[in-house]
């Protein structure tokens, strides 16, 4: 078995991410090859994409694995976000709007705060609460017409993620807010039923209110999910058993 696991500059956030599942997949007997994201299009990749897929494996971002998996002729993933299914759990009112409008209505008396993020290209800017104007400044240069999923905005005092492998809850961790505030087992549980097309392998991250309410903040999907403290081993099979699924291939349980 070889796992392609992408090289990022160390000023990267996701460097150390990378660093250890390079670790984790070789204490798990796989050959490691390291890639840049350029070297996919270039087709350094696409021999064992093509011809040995049963043995491959692409740790990498979000952009370097949806363009593996077109180097593979495999379809790209959807933007999982909030799913439709899950709106029970959501808790607040999420609507699409383009920049544009978002610039537009931030000027307006009656604006209250909104989180926004890309609707379809996640890599354009990482999701901010907008207050005022001046929070938009760092996406000046995004076009008025990217569509843009906003959310109503909630102020919670802490949030956690949960990683899910084939339908099994392997590790809950804290990464913003008070640690001591701890999501509704329950709440998790009900939702992930309901989910019901949900991956082989994902997160999602949970927020508690100040009032006490668990609230879905957004589902991860398990390709290039973050690591938040879940174990190695775990971690890298997750990582694969949705990688195999996105390629098409039969699970290894």
């Amino acid at each position: 078995m070889r796992a392609y696991v992408q090289t990022v500059k160390k000023d990267n956030a996701t460097y150390l991410g990378m660093e250890q599942s390079a670790h984790w997949f070789e204490q798990r007997g796989y050959e490691i090859v390291r890639f840049d994201f350029d070297e996919i299009a270039l087709g350094r990749l696409d021999d064992d994409l093509l011809h040995h897929a049963e043995d491959t494996v692409v740790r990498g971002g979000v952009g370097a694995v949806r363009e593996a998996l077109l180097r593979a002729g495999r379809p790209s993933p959807p933007n999982i976000d909030l799913p439709e299914s899950l709106s029970l759990w959501i808790g607040r009112r999420i609507w699409h709007t383009t920049m544009g409008q978002v610039r537009a209505a931030v000027k307006t008396e009656d604006f209250t705060p909104i989180h926004i993020k890309p609707l379809l290209q996640h890599k354009l800017f990482s999701g901010v609460v907008v207050r005022a104007f001046r929070d938009l400044i760092p996406m000046a240069s995004v076009s008025a017409e990217v569509p843009l999923l906003a959310q109503e905005y909630v102020d919670f005092v802490s949030e956690w993620r949960v990683a899910i492998l084939r339908d099994k809850i392997l590790h809950v961790g804290n990464y913003r807010g008070d640690p001591l505030v701890f999501p509704d087992a329950n709440v998790i549980r009900s939702s992930i039923e309901s989910f019901y097309d949900r991956p082989m392998g994902f997160g999602m991250d949970w927020g508690i209110t100040s009032d006490g309410r668990t609230l879905l903040v957004e589902v991860n999907d398990g390709y290039a999910l973050g690591n938040y403290g879940i174990p190695g081993a775990a971690y890298t099979a997750l990582i694969e058993a949705r990688w195999r699924q996105l390629m098409g291939l039969a699970d290894k349980t």
